[in-house]
């Protein structure tokens, strides 16, 4: 095969190709035009069959409706048309009885009309409506309640908005009741009752009530005065404090409505009225240590209302026993939270240094004490300006303390003592009495004194274990130191003692000062040294 037979034949393989697509796409364009085709001719039958069907009912109903109710319609409105013009000329009587068909026709066709609605009217009725009470006071309907218990309700809320103690009030609130078939939305609520039984009263108006925590305090006719009583009565307790919260405790609620005239007051009334106190009680529980008169001066009670309210109560009431209260508190409570700055005193530790060559009684301040200081920031709730919590934010020190220091001495004394003595009153050495007879007795010691001797320093002559005696007579306030060798001394008429009963002192430590207590013609040490008891000259031993 030559080249030119190739070529001419690849041009024939190629002709045949696209002939055979051309006859593909062809054929599924017939496909969709014969699928078309068959759709619009069985829609057209399905259409032709419908109108075919429906033809004869639609001119039948066209024909009823053009006989029956057209031309009867378009008659009657003309006849009544003519009745209408020929009664403004001859009169409505004569057109009547011309006209008498006419009308007869027209009663035929209303009355069924009427008689269906009325049907329909009642079927509704009966449908929507419900059994209620008819509630019924002094004769007077005032409306439809699902059951008693609305009523009751009512009562109550009554009794909270009115006052009013008459046995006929109380008597017309005693109610009739019947059935009655009503709409339910006919039926009232407690609220709704109570005020159609207000308003069948004659002693009530139109006011607004302040409530305090669902109780109601007072009413008045204004609602711009009780606002501005309440803002005044709260603008008392601020002070300007930056962050300041002043609010009232509880629920305040002003309602309007009716209320008894009674319960309505003047504006001036009204701001006296929340002021003040009413007494409340409570139970108080006996703690350890608490009294009658005690518990009654926490409370702010006088002691004998304390003991009317419990009859039983002791004076000293056991532990756990429950005591009843009386109470003041406001009508209206206010709570006051602000934040404060306070300066508070750090009060400075004492502190001691000991020394061993002073005796247990010396003490010598070295170092004075200084208080220091804080800026405290406090967070403080009150209750009608009186405080009742304060709690601690932050707290500065801004000075320290100084603490105050003491040099104490250590050093004991003994028992038994030297047998040496001390002269008991130090840098005074006048004797006003000496040992001896006097007024016909013997005077058993010697009396120390001089000009401002009162209040002067006493200290034991020796070591030894003293007695503290107290008499309003002879020696007064003295003490007697057994010096645990025989030897015992005396220091009457003191006006003080440092010492106590039983104590162990050392020779020369400070035991009590000068007085004048006992028998004494002034202020003197009466002095005495015994032996065995027995008190001798004590200027024998100096």
């Amino acid at each position: 095969m030559t080249n030119s037979e190739k070529v001419v034949l690849l041009q024939k393989i190629k002709q045949n190709g696209k002939r055979k697509k051309y006859n593909i796409f062809q054929r599924i364009y017939r496909m969709l035009c014969w699928i078309g085709l068959t759709i619009q001719f069985r829609t057209y039958n399905k259409r032709r069959r419908v109108r075919k069907f429906f033809s004869p009912v639609g001119g039948r109903l066209s024909s009823f409706l053009s006989s029956h109710v057209a031309q009867p319609v378009g008659g009657a409105c003309r006849e009544f048309g003519d009745i209408c013009s020929e009664s403004v000329s001859s009169g409505f009587g004569s057109t009547f009885g011309r006209h008498k068909g006419f009308f007869d026709g027209v009663v035929n066709v209303v009355l069924p009309l009427l008689c269906i609605g009325v049907l329909a009217g009642v079927a509704y009725s009966v449908f929507t409506s419900s059994h209620a009470l008819e509630v019924t006071c002094n004769g007077k309907v005032l409306g439809y309640i699902e059951d008693e218990s609305v009523y009751n309700d009512a009562v109550q809320l009554l009794s909270q908005r009115t006052v009013n103690t008459s046995s006929d009030y109380r008597d017309s609130l005693t109610p009739s009741y019947s059935m009655a078939s009503v709409s339910s939305s006919m039926n009232m609520s407690s609220e709704t009752l109570c005020e159609a039984l207000l308003a069948d009263s004659s002693s009530v108006e139109s006011a607004y009530g302040l409530y305090i925590n669902g109780e109601l305090c007072a009413a008045a006719k204004s609602y711009g005065d009780i606002r501005f009583i309440m803002e005044t009565f709260l603008d008392q307790y601020k002070t300007g404090t930056p962050g300041e919260q002043v609010t009232f405790m509880g629920t305040t609620d002003i309602i309007s409505g009716l209320y008894s005239t009674d319960r309505i007051v003047s504006s001036e009334k009204f701001a006296t009225t929340i002021s003040t106190k009413r007494t409340e009680t409570q139970f108080y529980t006996v703690n350890e240590g608490d009294t009658a008169q005690s518990i009654a001066n926490v409370a702010n009670m006088s002691y004998d209302r304390l003991m009317k309210l419990n009859e039983n109560l002791s004076d000293t009431p056991e532990p756990g026993t429950s005591v009843l209260l009386e109470k003041e508190l406001p009508v209206l409570k206010v709570q006051t939270i602000r934040t404060v700055t306070v300066k508070e005193k750090i009060k400075f530790d004492k502190k001691t240094v000991k020394n061993d060559n002073e005796y247990t009684s010396y003490s010598k301040c070295i170092t004075k004490g200084v208080n220091g200081e804080r800026e405290v920031i406090k967070l403080v709730t009150e209750i009608n300006g009186v405080q009742v919590s304060s709690e601690v934010i932050s707290s500065t020190v801004t000075k320290e303390p100084v603490d105050a220091v003491y040099e104490v001495g250590t050093k004991k004394g003994s028992k038994v003592g030297s047998g040496s003595f001390l002269w008991p009153v130090p840098g005074v050495r006048t004797i006003s009495s000496p040992y001896g007879y006097r007024w016909g007795r013997l005077h058993k010691g010697i009396d120390i004194s001089t000009g401002g001797i009162y209040g002067r320093t006493v200290v034991a002559a020796d070591s030894g274990t003293a007695t503290v005696k107290r008499s309003a007579t002879g020696y007064g306030l003295h003490i007697i130191i057994s010096h645990g060798n025989g030897y015992s001394t005396c220091y009457a008429h003191l006006s003080a003692v440092n010492i106590s009963s039983g104590q162990v002192v050392a020779k020369g430590q400070a035991i009590g000062r000068v007085g004048n207590s006992g028998s004494s013609t002034g202020p003197h040490l009466h002095f005495e040294i015994r032996k065995n008891n027995v008190a001798g000259n004590p200027m024998n031993y100096y």
